[in-house]
């Protein structure tokens, strides 16, 4: 079952930033400080399945880029002394050039704030720690986020440099209910959600080590911090999840780990590099990162989570640590989806020689089709489809979510988003409803004068593929100015009902043989077709392209 996760920041692996350009980053070190709590030991607080692999891959990865001064910390050994002890010794091992790594994955709620009205809003986001009891209110059970940042600000160098990311849940509420029927997703809401107060913290234990504030009582907030990095796992107003990736035997894991693990394993579409290189040219930025994380989360969760990066001003260009490229990867068969189907007979009548694997109960389950309801569910707990009675239709649907997966590790964003409207991202529409649709250009002042081409195509529920830019002879080739948004384009909610998957792609050069192809499949589930095209183009187009894929949830 995926688990929500609530409170402080955000999940992902691990970004140690190289030195650029600075006569000690030959001698610069790699530390990292990796907290996991999974086991609570309270009937309160649920435990977790994630966090005990989170924590393991993190640090894999981390010493496999050569950080040996890791400090790793779990449930009954995570306690408010434990973890600023081990912080403040980080800080005292550090020297300038160095960089250090917190990374907390776990459980997160919220607390009334003690001190209301500030910048910070009324309320504290807090981690409750194994043994944490709301009434005891027992200060090791517990840490607020503002005692981080105090620790940082009082402990670690200025010259240092610190990249945060936690696990967690954030505030909020979800677009959607996830339908208990898939037994993919739940989140990890600590606590019911709810607000509780808690006890007084103490100070710090150890004396600063920066001379600057020796004796200081400092109460720091993340911006007084300007040598730190921050990528959250969620906006403030989403729960950020857990769930059995998409890959066939993997263990459940957070979608933020997982995205940056892959970030840095996986090649780009020209089978060179790291996926998360967007633009291809060899150097991982903080900036690409942040954006590459962004959509990976938004694909992982059906929409209902996206990371959020905060990075000092005018750093989004920081190298990051990957030191080698991996080796390009022999290509492997991507793995079957187990499929689900409650009704016994119904089971028997799609056992066989099919691009799926059949299981025995939802658990784990890719997809599960109700043949009373006629509707198809997915693992992140929505209905995907309806009216579906026959095994074309059931094949339509699982070979359109196949080419959906194949398509996401080459998404990037780094130049164009898509944006649809008007409601809130991950939002599902109503029979009827209008739907706007927008391709927004990122960073244009760093695109440079050379035009772009977009075309946009709808994937439907049903795996049918429908063409929507350019369509008409007033759309033209497609060209869009430097700078220049796509025009709106308005439709309206119609049948089939359950997912849609609207595709833009965006390349230096009118895509003919593509377009072609679009209208020889249109109004056909012929959605593998089109991958190994995609792929081609964003390969030509040596990091050039964009390729965004907005989900649209449809159906009362």
């Amino acid at each position: 079952m995926a688990k929500g996760r609530r409170g402080l920041w955000a999940t992902v692996l691990t970004t140690f930033v190289t030195i650029l350009a600075s006569p000690s980053a030959v001698h610069a070190e790699t530390r990292a400080l990796l907290v996991g709590a999974w086991q609570f030991r309270s009937s309160l607080i649920m435990d977790l399945a994630g966090p005990e692999n989170d924590l393991q891959a993190m640090e894999t990865v981390i010493r496999g880029q050569g950080a040996s001064d890791v400090t790793v910390l779990r449930n009954d050994g995570v306690s408010r002394t434990t973890v600023e002890t081990a912080l403040h010794a980080l800080g005292l091992r550090s020297k300038p050039g160095d960089w250090i790594f917190l990374y907390y994955t776990g459980h997160g709620a919220l607390a009334e704030a003690s001190l209301k009205g500030t910048r910070d809003g009324d309320t504290d986001q807090f981690l409750p720690l194994p043994g944490f009891d709301p009434d005891s209110k027992d200060a090791e059970r517990f840490i607020v986020d503002k005692d981080f940042y105090t620790w940082l600000a009082l402990y670690i160098p200025r010259g240092v440099q610190v990249l945060m990311m936690a696990d967690t849940c954030h505030s909020g509420t979800l677009h959607r209910s996830v339908d208990p029927r898939a037994m993919g997703m739940t989140p990890r809401l600590t606590l019911g959600g709810r607000n509780v107060e808690l006890g007084s913290r103490p100070a710090p234990r150890f004396a600063s080590t920066l001379a600057s504030v020796e004796g200081a009582a400092l109460t720091a907030t993340r911006e007084d911090l300007p040598n730190l990095f921050y990528i959250s796992a969620a906006r403030d107003d989403q729960v950020a999840w857990e769930n059995a990736l998409p890959v066939e035997g993997a263990p459940t894991r957070g979608f933020l780990t997982w995205s940056f693990e892959q970030g840095l394993t996986t090649p780009r579409a020209d089978g060179k590099g790291m996926a998360a290189d967007q633009d291809g040219d060899g150097k991982l930025t903080i900036g690409e990162l942040g954006t590459y994380l962004n959509v990976q989360v938004r694909m992982l969760s059906g929409q209902r989570q996206e990371s959020s990066s905060i990075i000092p001003p005018g750093r989004e260009g920081q190298g990051l640590f990957a030191t080698v490229p991996p080796p390009p990867a022999p290509p492997v068969a991507p793995p079957l989806p187990g499929l689900y189907v409650a009704d016994v007979k119904a089971r028997a009548s799609v056992t066989g020689d099919h691009p799926w694997r059949i299981l025995t109960d939802g658990k784990g389950a890719d997809f599960v089709w109700d043949t009373v309801r006629q509707v198809m569910l997915r693992r992140t707990g929505d209905m995907v489809a309806q009216n579906v009675k026959t095994m074309p239709q059931l094949r339509g649907v699982i070979d359109k979510w196949a080419a959906v997966e194949a398509l996401r590790p080459l998404l990037s964003e780094q130049r164009t988003r898509l944006m649809i409207g008007p409601l809130e991202n991950g939002a599902r529409y109503p029979t009827g409803a209008p739907v706007t649709l927008a391709l927004a250009q990122q960073g244009a002042d760093q695109l440079g004068t050379a035009p772009q081409y977009a075309t946009v195509f709808n994937i439907a529920s049903d795996g049918t593929v429908q063409r929507l830019f350019p369509a008409a002879p007033s759309d033209g080739d497609g060209r869009l100015a430097p700078g220049q948004s796509l025009p709106v384009l308005e439709s309206q909610v119609i049948a089939p009902y359950g997912t849609d998957h609207v595709v833009a792609l965006v390349t230096p050069q009118p895509p003919e043989t593509f377009r072609l192809l679009l209208r020889t499949v249109e109004n056909q589930r012929a959605a593998a077709r089109l991958v190994a095209p995609i792929r081609d183009l964003l390969a030509k187009a040596q990091g050039q392209a964009s390729l965004s894929i907005g989900e649209l949830y449809t159906g009362n």
